[in-house]
């Protein structure tokens, strides 16, 4: 269809394209500025809420504008989606993930080229790869859309360093509007992510994070997992419940399905396919809950979630609100409830205070990874040398997160810079392949893919190799769960070490490397850091015993004229008392107080205890070996 030169598009120009290619009758409210913004050329950063239609606000404009729509995005689950509903709506879409064949990178790149242009969704490590570059360069692009912008920032609660390159992109396509989307950011994050970016007198657009139609709760309990299964099986509709850890992922899972509720744990650990066909089962209604970490939900279409549930406490207001966000997408009500128990405080600070390194950890981090590239002080390298992140911690005597942190904060510190790691699954033998094959133990189920490893790589000589999963695990015929498992003991067993992208990183010293005995990280970045996480924390600890309105506490973060009290969380709408036949009935042939405790809301617990004192004062209850119990 002809356009209208985009610095003319009319209000009623837009709602015509919205309605021919979307369907929707109209924006809503909080759209239209930045629609209108995103299609005059200009720079544009939008803070909306989870939920609020952050898609529209970049492709209206991007099919506007015509040429080549450029999407920077963090999650392949996130492009794919994008892509597909693009595609479903008859517009030209493409993604550049890193698994793709060479073949079909190509043939994408040369759509962009050369087609008659459409939107390109990559990953911002992309940016780095000179194939990219020269083919980006030769693009029509007019129009670039940062999704997840607060990744941008070092004061984001999800810093990505690969978004810290975007700017690049200004020299590549210099008259390229620019549109930057997010649904949380502070005055702080906001003004980095417009100078990290580059912006030129950018147009910021804020909408209230407010949800008229969710609800914030605080379940004060005394046993999160018990309270936990009690909610699993209340819910109505689907529900997503986080946790910290990948491991409390699949235990939560399966607490869950212990009790009969449809449960399946989602977290970056898994295969993908395993995950991927949690996610769908979940989509399709099949499962009541996905017990996850903070890998689920980005980006995901599934309007009708009624429920999100935390069994820890958030760290950061702005990843809680994101994560609870996901509930009630569709307008109808949902719940957002956080469960806390007397351990949930603790271990929240417990886990901020292993959260940053000190100096003496970034120092040993530094020797350790010197000795990985034979790197001696003062030298410097001419080209980047990819690193394994499980060797170098246990050298560094750190954990894998901190020393991930540590080596990011050199890279703050100006002593290296990190590039883009090769997306393949490297291989190095820790036995011997000729004494496997001369003397190999016994390895039970595990042989066939150990088989299978020897035939495909048995004569390699290079330290380190590439793996084709996909052929090891059809020689070896077991599907990819299955084969995965056996790789995973392998390593276990000592046979091999494997190493996927995220166990690598991809360093290079630019400068003199400095002394491991007296090199300090700035205080500007690393106390800063933490004084910042703490803050965070701070927050969230003041958010469980807020007297007022949940969801005016949760905006007093981001905006300075706060709406009127919600009218529906757990301080607007405080739970009646339950009534005397009710606690009868829960008693039934006999409970624990405990058990009793978190059937009761936590406001009303005191005047139930009175009620079980005066019955039984009066006979009606007694207690009998720790149970309250009924008198016939």
């Amino acid at each position: 269809m002809a356009q209208e030169h985009p610095s003319r598009t009319s209000l009623a120009s837009l709602r015509g394209v919205l309605r021919e290619h979307w369907g929707h009758p109209d924006f809503r409210p909080s759209q239209v500025p930045v629609v209108e913004s995103a299609v005059s050329g200009g720079d544009t950063l939008a803070i909306l809420p989870t939920g609020g239609g952050k898609s529209i606000c970049y492709q209206v404009p991007g099919l506007v504008r015509g040429g080549v729509c450029l999407v920077i995005s963090p999650l392949v689950a996130l492009m794919n989606d994008q892509v597909a509903g693009l595609r479903r709506k008859g517009l030209r879409a493409e993604v550049l993930t890193a698994g793709m064949p060479k073949s079909e990178a190509e043939r994408v790149l040369d759509n962009a080229r050369f087609g008659p242009g459409g939107f390109l969704f990559v990953a911002p490590e992309r940016l780095a790869q000179p194939h990219f570059e020269s083919a980006c360069r030769d693009m029509d692009v007019r129009t670039i859309a940062i999704d997840e912008a607060h990744c941008a920032s070092q004061w984001g609660h999800s810093f990505r360093a690969d978004y810290l390159q975007l700017a690049v992109l200004r020299k590549w396509h210099p008259r390229a509007g620019w549109i930057a989307l997010t649904a949380t950011a502070t005055e702080k994050v906001a003004e980095d992510i417009e100078r990290l970016l580059g912006m030129n007198k950018p147009t910021r657009i804020r909408s209230s994070m407010r949800r008229p139609n969710l609800a914030f709760a605080v379940r004060t309990v005394p046993d999160r997992h018990a309270a936990l299964v009690d909610w699993g099986h209340r819910l109505e509709g689907t529900a997503i419940l986080y946790v910290r850890t990948r491991r409390e992922s699949e235990a939560m899972a399966n607490m869950l399905k212990a009790h009969g509720i449809a449960a399946a744990p989602y977290h970056a650990g898994m295969d993908r396919k395993t995950r991927d066909e949690h996610q769908r089962r979940w989509l399709r209604g099949e499962l009541a809950v996905l017990a996850c970490t903070t890998a689920f939900g980005m980006g995901i279409d599934k309007p009708d979630v009624r429920h999100v549930a935390h069994a820890h406490i958030p760290e950061s207001p702005e990843g809680y609100i994101q994560e609870a966000g996901r509930a009630g997408r569709d307008g109808q009500p949902a719940m957002a409830e956080l469960f806390l128990d007397p351990h949930a405080v603790g271990e929240a600070e417990q886990h901020l205070a292993r959260q940053w390194p000190d100096q003496a950890m970034v120092r040993r981090t530094l020797q350790a990874l010197s000795n990985q590239l034979a790197l001696a002080e003062g030298a410097v390298m001419e080209a980047p040398e990819e690193v394994w992140v499980g060797p170098l911690s246990m050298a560094a005597k750190c954990s894998i997160p901190l020393t991930k942190k540590s080596v990011d904060l050199m890279a703050r510190a100006g002593w290296i810079a990190l590039h883009p790691v090769q997306q393949r699954i490297l291989c190095k033998w820790r036995i011997a392949p000729e004494e496997l094959q001369r003397n190999a133990p016994e390895y039970g189920s595990d042989r066939g893919v150990l088989s299978a490893l020897l035939h495909a790589y048995g004569s390699k000589r290079t330290p380190q190799w590439s793996l084709d999963i996909e052929a090891v695990f059809a020689a070896a015929g077991c599907d990819m769960k299955a084969g995965w498992q056996h790789l995973k003991r392998l390593s276990e067993l000592g046979t091999i070490d494997i190493a996927a992208p995220a166990d690598r990183l991809s360093v290079q010293f630019t400068v003199a490397r400095p002394s491991s005995k007296t090199a300090r990280i700035p205080a500007k970045i690393l106390e800063d850091r933490v004084r910042d996480a703490e803050e965070r924390w701070a927050f969230m600890r003041d958010y469980l015993n807020v007297g007022s309105c949940r969801a005016q506490a949760l905006e007093s973060l981001f905006e300075r004229d706060v709406a009127p009290p919600c009218g529906l969380c757990d301080r607007c709408q405080p739970p009646p008392p339950p009534k005397a036949e009710d606690v009868l009935n829960w008693i039934g042939n006999g409970m624990t107080f405990a058990e009793l405790q978190q059937r009761v809301p936590a406001l009303h617990r005191e005047e139930v205890r009175e009620l079980l004192e005066a019955w039984r004062a009066e006979g009606v209850i007694t207690w009998n070996e720790g149970r309250i119990v009924k008198v016939q």
